[in-house]
């Protein structure tokens, strides 16, 4: 089995994990656990808790969250984003929607910044001021909770609209979608504050995306598998690794289309370097 299809296994396997307090195993529940993956704790069959979820109350009671925060770091530190690229649930959603048949396209760099903004104002402070309840927090617009909460919710109960707030959090998620369609693990690069809190650890962490950065043909295949498009081969030429940049989801797939993972391949590289050999 290749990298790619262990990742998506690992995807699958992750989605059922995290949902899976229901019937026999309805006991399960580590509200205290935040693991840096989008899923809301709202949800029935979540039994982990939601790291935005957490900021965005802790933010609103004016208490430092120690223990999530704590959680959030030490994954980041140890592994950078990886959770983004292997566990999270809405990112394996996103990498489903995006094979929807459409034209693509990829989004300005600068929109990469706006989660920062995102997870600055609408996790800390604008729950801060207002209290964990305010319109302007992250989880009123959240995707995941629509998807997991909001909808469920109508299905059972019945259709009940909330005045602008709805208005808002509908058009957010028909935007997350189409963009996830259009543009690869675009949410996860524009908006997840998730991702903002994590980004800067990539340059930190101790996980490594190994590539041969000595021989690289500058073949540049491996941009063209960057499910982020950060470009990996600008690293890997400056002999760095290639998850080193904020927005790396850590999926390993920049390794697959690598020519030099084949061992004739390596040989020929060496030979011609090395002709007197």
């Amino acid at each position: 089995m290749t990298l790619h299809w262990i990742r998506r296994s690992v995807q699958v396997f992750s989605l059922f994990l995290f949902h899976a307090a229901i019937g026999p195993l309805s006991w399960l529940q580590a509200r205290s656990l935040c693991l840096p993956i989008l899923s809301c704790h709202a949800c029935a069959l979540s039994w982990t808790a939601c790291p935005v979820g957490v900021l965005v109350h802790f933010s609103g009671w004016h208490l430092f969250p120690f223990v999530a925060l704590g959680f959030l770091l030490a994954f980041g530190a140890l592994v950078g984003r990886l959770f983004c690229g292997w566990v999270c649930p809405f990112g394996t959603l996103q990498a489903l929607l995006h094979k929807i048949p459409s034209p693509k396209f990829k989004l300005p760099a600068w929109t990469s910044n706006l989660k920062y903004v995102i997870l600055v104002l609408m996790v800390f402070l604008f729950p801060f001021l207002w209290g964990e309840l305010t319109a302007a927090s992250f989880c009123r617009i959240c995707p995941a909770a629509f998807l997991q909460v909001v909808v469920p919710t109508w299905i059972q109960n019945g259709f009940t609209w909330a005045g602008w707030l709805s208005g808002i959090r509908v058009l957010f998620f028909v935007l997350v979608v189409v963009l996830a369609i259009l543009s690869s693990r675009s949410f996860c690069k524009v908006f997840c504050p998730i991702g903002a809190l994590l980004a800067p650890l990539n340059y930190l962490s101790f996980w490594k995306v190994k590539t041969p950065n000595a021989e690289c043909l500058a073949c540049k295949r491996c941009d063209k598998a960057c499910i982020t498009d950060v470009q990996p081969s600008v690293r890997v030429l400056k002999g760095s690794d290639p998850n080193r940049h904020p927005d790396c989801v850590v999926c390993h797939e920049c390794q697959n289309p690598c020519p030099l993972t084949d061992e004739k391949v390596r040989q020929k590289v060496a030979a011609r370097k090395n002709p007197s050999c």
